[in-house]
């Protein structure tokens, strides 16, 4: 049976899947008590968020959502999820991480990550507890054109059952030529509860699509550099005719059926002080996800002289690769009730993955089905000490067989009385993981490679000490047989062994109406001939708080600040969609500044943003996060938030 028909099979399973949650769903329907217990928010305007954790969290990690002024003006998708990124100098494009960190998953994993911040992923997306209809609608305007939209509901219903949707939208025109971006997504979520939270399930639907122009960089940096032509929109570029699609859908759920039943009588206050020793069984949970992805690369003018090949048409590039992959995980583990109210101190869980996946280019097609067994832990010997772990393997015939990820945190808290509340954390992440299935086979007008690489070794050894809002740590990693994309655009793979060390200060202070926050990091790695980082990062942000017409009106106005030092930066080749090594040029050591007042009225948010500010005062550009990439000049953005609840 081929690998198409195995997938064809496997989604006939859906139905199953929907027959067994239906079952499972009347039975909680029909032998659901009232159960409160402090489960939804007691406020009834409140609105409390979770993500896919029904597993072992106990029955919710519940999170208050965001409605301060803090690090509001920050608006970009990949600038909220990274306080360090290297980008193409316009929302919506590709972009990178510049804090190394090995964020790999166990099990196949096609390897393209330069526009994730973009596309809806599982372990992501939101869900809300709420009493009443909750909606949020937000918006950004800038110079050329620049346009970010978002909007969420959530309704309830019978109390139990909720329906949701995510929208998001970015579409600017950029300030260079042929740097469009159109990026959209939305998610349809679903998720109900017992009154006695035996059976819990979380289902949604998520479509991504981002379609950005590729201009390959300035054909001539120093045009930009010197200022010659204060236009930017006529500065000549690299390519006039490439675009990038990226697609993305999803269909996830995930369920648990708690085998312990409730008594009748309990209650938050006997359960709190009941000290008999009960039995439980556990909890099971399924989870399913199918996720289908589709990158597409075009080109009018293969011939321009940008490649260094054409293999397949001369005429007009249409590159495309599809992948999809289908999993089942099925765990069991001892999480009980409501851990929030009387948390235990000792929470196991075990469960296995089968995970098949397919991917077809415009030459090949290649299948995978994997078995991946994987535990957790939580262990709370004293409370003073918390240790947690994870482990994954992966059971296969191809090149994954043997692949696994060790994670473990020990936490040792002193001082424990606020507000001096200190903990010393240690931990360690050891991996051994085959490269990603792009960095092994690869087929395209300009590109091919079908390599035989080995499997990357890497050990993680970190220590941070926590204390009200400041962090400070160290990392120390090794890596054995590291991959990545060398100066020729093709993939390459270092044998030998070489370190990184990573040290950081995070911190939040407030004196009075003022606040300052600031990420410093050093990073250095002992061979920058295969990995290149700036060694120092820094982002600050300063503010003054002011209340006006009686705490009406609140506003937070300030700088933003940021800084890395010089380095050879990755370079972008569009065709691949990925960063790779250069030589040629060095940038970095300037200070990117922005100034905004942030505004709050109510449960409406606005601010107002003037971004770049020191490049008015400067005769030299180089304000570059990628080589040949510049970041926009001095511009004005606005920006608002509108939630409501009724």
């Amino acid at each position: 049976m081929g690998a198409e028909n195995k997938i064809e099979v496997r989604l006939k399973n859906i139905y199953h899947h929907i027959l067994v949650l239906a079952i499972l769903l009347i039975h909680g329907i029909v032998s659901g008590q009232v159960y409160r217990s402090g489960f939804y928010p007691e406020d009834s305007l409140a609105v409390e968020s979770f993500h896919n954790r029904l597993n072992i969290e106990s029955p919710l990690n519940l999170q208050p959502i965001d409605t301060t002024l803090k690090d509001f003006e920050i608006y970009n998708w990949p600038d909220r999820k990274y306080p360090f990124i290297a980008s193409l100098g316009n929302s919506g494009l590709a972009y990178k991480n510049l804090v190394f960190n090995i964020q790999r998953p166990v099990g196949f994993n096609y390897g393209i990550n330069t526009f994730d911040a973009y596309l809806f992923q599982q372990e992501e997306l939101k869900y809300y507890l709420n009493h009443k209809p909750f909606s949020e609608i937000g918006y950004v305007t800038g110079a050329s054109k620049e346009q970010l939209f978002h909007a969420r509901h959530q309704q309830r219903f019978f109390k139990k059952l909720a329906f949701g949707v995510d929208f998001e939208l970015i579409n600017s025109l950029g300030t260079y030529q042929h740097q469009k971006s159109n990026n959209r997504k939305i998610a349809f979520k679903s998720e109900y509860f017992t009154d006695n939270l035996k059976y819990g399930f979380i289902a949604n639907y998520s479509h991504s699509k981002v379609v950005v122009q590729e201009n390959g960089g300035l054909a001539n940096d120093s045009i930009y550099e010197h200022n010659l032509e204060p236009d930017r929109s006529i500065i000549g570029i690299k390519l006039w005719n490439a675009e990038t699609n990226v697609r993305k859908a999803q269909i996830g759920f995930q369920q648990y059926y708690q085998l312990s039943p409730r008594k009748k009588n309990d209650s938050d206050s006997a359960y709190l002080h009941d000290k008999k020793l009960q039995i439980r069984f556990g909890r099971l949970s399924h989870t399913f996800l199918y996720d289908r992805n589709a990158l597409i690369y075009k080109d009018e003018n293969p011939t321009s002289g940008f490649y260094h090949n054409i293999y397949v048409d001369s005429i007009a590039t249409f590159d495309s690769v599809f992948f999809q992959t289908l999993e089942n995980s099925f765990s069991w583990s001892n999480a009980d009730y409501v851990d929030r109210l009387k948390p235990q101190p000792l929470v196991l869980l075990f469960g296995i993955k089968h995970q098949v996946s397919q991917v077809n280019d415009i030459l090949n097609s290649y299948s995978y089905n994997q078995l991946i067994p994987y535990g957790e832990i939580r262990f709370t010997p004293h409370p003073l000490l918390n240790i947690e772990g994870e482990a994954l393997t992966v059971l296969s015939d191809n090149e994954y067989r043997g692949d696994f990820k060790i994670y473990g945190l020990a936490q040792l808290a002193i001082l424990r009385n606020q507000p001096y509340n200190t903990t010393f954390n240690f931990a360690i992440k050891t991996q051994n993981l085959a490269p990603p299935f792009f960095y092994k086979h690869f087929f395209s007008n300009h590109f091919k490679w079908d390599n035989n690489f080995s499997k990357t070794f890497s050990n993680q050894l970190s220590a941070f000490i926590t204390q009200k809002q400041i962090k400070l740590g160290i990392d120390f990693t090794a890596l054995d047989n590291y991959f990545y994309i060398a100066a020729d655009t093709l993939p390459a793979q270092h044998k030998a062994s070489f370190q990184l060390i990573k040290a950081y200060l995070e911190n939040d202070f407030r004196l009075g109406k003022f606040d300052f926050s600031g990420k410093l990091f050093y990073q250095k790695s002992s061979n920058d001939q295969v990995l290149r980082v700036p060694e120092f990062l820094a982002y600050l942000t300063f503010t003054f708080n002011m209340r006006f017409m009686k705490g009406a009106l609140n506003t937070r106005s300030g700088f933003d600040l940021w800084y890395n030092s010089t380095y050879y930066a990755d370079a972008y080749m569009p065709a691949l969609r990925s960063f790779y090594l250069q030589n040629e040029k060095q940038i970095g050591n300037f200070v990117h500044a922005d100034f905004f007042i942030n505004f709050q009225v109510k449960r409406t948010r606005f601010f107002l943003k003037t971004q770049n500010i020191l490049s008015a005062f400067v005769r030299h550009y180089n304000y570059y996060t990628v080589p040949h990439y510049p970041l926009q000049d001095l511009g004005v953005k606005f920006g608002l938030d509108w939630r409501f609840n009724d």
